[in-house]
């Protein structure tokens, strides 16, 4: 008895210890599960850039060991191929992918994001749906699509992806075929998306708990004291997402046709140039590769660049416009994640090997430099023009430039006489000032010559 007195003198404070053994012990335990949600924000058209900015933000959440992936979607549809692309990532995905429908809408192929995302949810006020494909004209109209060939993978994708969710997918032939469209209330009340929130907080708070299918499997979402991540979309990938635009891309490529025209009519060959450049950033419409478009401007700059400095006296348009469009071509070439193909070791005997040869390549470049210095120098000792005949080959007002032909080669001309030189005329050169050949109608040389005589 007295045994058993002493105990529970001393119970108060065995239990007192327990309890700090157990706080001790689960302390470090709640530290190690609070949650980690990135977001991410898929906004205006989708396409190229936009699929590789998801890309990029799964790979940054599973290596950071995110809880979730949160897709901010206000987007009027866009690229089939980028839509599906990007479908097929989040079905694949270990990290749970919820799709959030804020701002305006996501129709169209945001819709198929939206549905094959592992948790769907809708702002009040935005709308989904009118998810059938159509066809955007050279003159920016869209026409839709009625063939089945097209149609029916594109239903068929949204009911797999409704079905995986347990969403109601009879909804999808009605998304794809009849155009529907539905308010947050209505897709709730459907089971067309699974909540209602109005910022990302509420998302997490209505899918806490939720079991949803991954590509790892099932996983129970668990927000406990989450952090939440914005993962901004890099400014690369944001030039090609704004160049990718069919407005904006149409714009540019009017501005390249007009600009090509304008240098056909004139006899201005840099103007051929610039509309040629033009051209290239509206490849980006065609809904290409970042990567592949970032190859061709820099490779087209390269070659103007080339030309410039071989075949141009001095530096002008076609090599400014040449360094621009490498510039922009490296900017979004860098954009993508990075791709490592050996290993460690004979990665560090590349950066050694890097380390020896630009040093050498800037010292071949200097040399480059100055052969081409020498290049277009002038020789000591050259015929002069002065003296010869030719005819113009342009309409040449006085004070203006154009070509003319002399002993059977093409010169450009300046008509430094008073009188306008047409198509055909004789002229005579009298001088010249660096590539450009300065001429008079021939008729008013002979005036003058005849006016001095007397």
């Amino acid at each position: 008895m007295k045994v058993a007195r002493r105990l529970a003198s001393y119970a108060p404070f065995l239990a007192l210890l327990a309890l700090l053994l157990v706080m001790l012990v689960a302390s470090p335990v709640a530290a190690e599960q609070k949650s980690l949600v990135i977001v991410i924000k898929v906004k205006g058209v989708i396409d190229g850039a936009t699929r590789d900015y998801v890309e990029r933000s799964l790979d940054y959440a599973e290596k950071v060991g995110a809880d979730a992936l949160v897709i901010e979607l206000d987007t009027p549809g866009g690229s089939l191929e980028a839509a599906l692309d990007i479908a097929t990532m989040i079905e694949n995905s270990h990290i749970p992918v919820i799709g959030f429908v804020t701002g305006k809408w996501a129709v169209s192929a945001g819709t198929m994001i939206l549905m094959c995302s592992h948790y769907a949810v809708m702002e009040p006020g935005t709308i989904i749906g009118a998810v059938q494909p159509v066809a955007l004209g050279p003159s920016g109209e869209y026409t839709p699509i009625n063939e089945s060939k097209v149609l029916n993978p594109v239903y068929k994708k949204i009911e797999a992806c409704m079905k995986l969710h347990n969403r109601n997918a009879t909804v999808a032939r009605l998304f794809v075929y009849q155009n529907l469209v539905l308010d947050a209330q209505e897709a709730q009340q459907m089971h067309v998306v699974e909540a209602i929130a109005h910022n990302v907080w509420e998302v997490l708070t209505e899918s806490n708990g939720t079991i949803v299918n991954t590509g790892a499997g099932p996983v129970r979402l668990l927000f406990l004291d989450p952090e939440i991540e914005y993962y901004d979309m890099p400014p690369g990938l944001l030039l090609a997402h704004i160049l990718s635009d069919p407005l904006v891309s149409s714009i540019i490529s009017s501005i390249a046709m007009l600009t090509i025209l304008a240098a056909l009519a004139s006899g201005h060959p840099v103007l051929i140039v610039v509309g040629i450049a033009l051209m290239l950033l509206g490849l980006f419409g065609l809904g290409l590769s970042a990567s592949l478009v970032s190859v061709v401007l820099f490779v087209a700059g390269l070659v103007l660049l080339i030309i410039e400095l071989a075949a141009i006296p001095g530096f002008g348009v076609v090599g400014f416009t040449g360094i621009a469009l490498m510039l922009i071509g490296l900017f979004v070439m860098f954009t993508g994640k990075p791709v490592y193909l050996v290993s460690e070791s004979l990665q560090t005997a590349f950066y050694i090997l890097l380390a020896v040869l630009l040093p050498l390549a800037g010292l071949m470049a200097v040399v480059v430099y100055k052969a081409v210095q020498v290049w277009h120098r002038e020789p000591v000792y050259k015929p002069s023009m002065t003296g010869k005949k030719g005819h113009s080959l342009d309409y040449i007002p006085p004070g203006k430039d154009g070509f003319v032909m002399v002993e059977g080669e093409y010169w450009r001309a300046r008509n430094v006489g008073d009188k306008p030189l047409s198509r055909g005329d004789s002229v005579l050169v009298i001088g010249k000032e660096g590539s450009i050949l300065l001429v008079k109608p021939l008729e008013d040389s002979s005036d003058t010559t005849s006016t001095t005589t007397r």
